[in-house]
């Protein structure tokens, strides 16, 4: 569809637009360009009438448009474009031992943010992959206890609740029996999927009223459905958007936020690089990519910016500070079959 020239010249338009903001003319061009100013302006006004640059106010420069952007997204983005410094900064950053997972997402959120300028995310395991792989229940006082629920990741979940009254020291072993027998090791989806069918069955050979017990098991494992966000720089997605109501009350709910996220950046691809135009971050992008959590799953690390970026940039931090993390996960669960366990605050 595109000449080389015209394919050079919009990718110099975008990336000369990204770092500076200012419509980019064409004798700026002919530094880069050989050709003519007479010929680079008949391929700008080419590509302004194929919709991927546009004019801004009187000026004779132009700047990307939204399918401008698109199309340098789908056919000419070079990633890997880091200066040894920024990488020895960003590897620096992580140049110590952490002992929590929560850390060391914590670090990779905040590091993204800092970098960019733009909010930033990162998000583990879906909660519904995640796996149960122990249990404990501990007694706190005569009328409460704590469910205690290590998952595969480390993470270390804990639900306090209500002890009924009607409950003995029998029966909390004998929950804590069916609990290790028939839901440690499963995901928490096959869990939600027992409690509604044989985990009932099961509650009528032991207990002679099941509601009351069945509600309880309920509630305990209600955590494990809760998703775990990490966000740095969040209410800076104000300063290059819109207030708008409803994205206020996105980033003022964190599982709700999580879903929207989920929506754009689940797949099969890695890496996934979206314009919206009419979702829940209408006029924005998002840049996500997934990392590989050892022998359990993968993460996502993920940053909302304006549609003017420097993409080159940008993506290049991602897949960076997202490699980063796989190695220092690996780290981290030499440690864990040690016993380091984290505990969810």
């Amino acid at each position: 569809m595109l000449t080389k020239r015209q394919q050079k010249i919009l990718n110099l338009i975008v990336g000369i637009y990204g770092e500076s903001q200012i419509p980019v003319g064409s004798k700026l061009l002919m530094e880069n360009i050989k050709a003519s100013s007479a010929t680079i302006r008949n391929d700008m006004n080419a590509l302004e009438k194929y919709g991927f640059l546009k004019k801004e106010h009187l000026s004779s420069g132009r700047i990307p448009s939204v399918d401008g952007y698109k199309y340098f997204i789908e056919n000419f983005l070079e990633p890997n474009k880091l200066d040894k410094k920024t990488i020895f900064d960003v590897m620096q950053a992580f140049d110590h031992d952490f002992y929590r997972v929560s850390d060391i997402f914590e670090t990779g959120a905040k590091l993204l943010a800092k970098r960019t300028g733009f909010t930033s995310f990162v998000l583990g395991i879906q909660p519904k992959d995640q796996i149960l792989s122990n249990f404990d229940i501990v007694i706190l006082d005569n009328h409460s206890a704590l469910a205690v629920m290590t998952m595969a990741t480390g993470i270390v979940k804990t639900n306090q609740f209500v002890l009924p009254s009607s409950l003995t020291d029998k029966s909390l072993k004998t929950i804590s029996d069916i609990v290790h027998s028939r839901l440690v090791g499963k995901r928490a989806i096959d869990i939600h999927y027992a409690l509604m069918t044989e985990i009932p069955q099961i509650l009528a050979k032991y207990f002679q009223v099941t509601d009351g017990i069945l509600e309880l098991f309920e509630d305990i494992f209600s955590v494990l459905y809760t998703e775990d966000i990490h966000v740095s720089r969040k209410h800076d997605l104000f300063d290059y958007t819109s207030r708008d109501e409803k994205l206020y009350q996105l980033l003022s709910d964190n599982q709700s936020l999580t879903h929207e996220l989920r929506k754009v950046i689940d797949g099969e691809s890695m890496r996934v690089i979206k314009i919206d135009e009419a979702g829940a971050f209408e006029n924005l992008t998002v840049i996500a990519q997934k990392f590989i959590i050892p022998y359990r799953g993968t993460g996502t690390i993920a940053v909302i910016t304006p549609i003017d970026i420097d993409y080159d940039k940008i993506v290049s931090l991602v897949d960076l500070i997202a490699k980063i993390l796989s190695m220092k996960l690996a780290d981290y669960y030499r440690y864990l079959d040690g016993n380091h366990y984290e505990v969810q605050r």
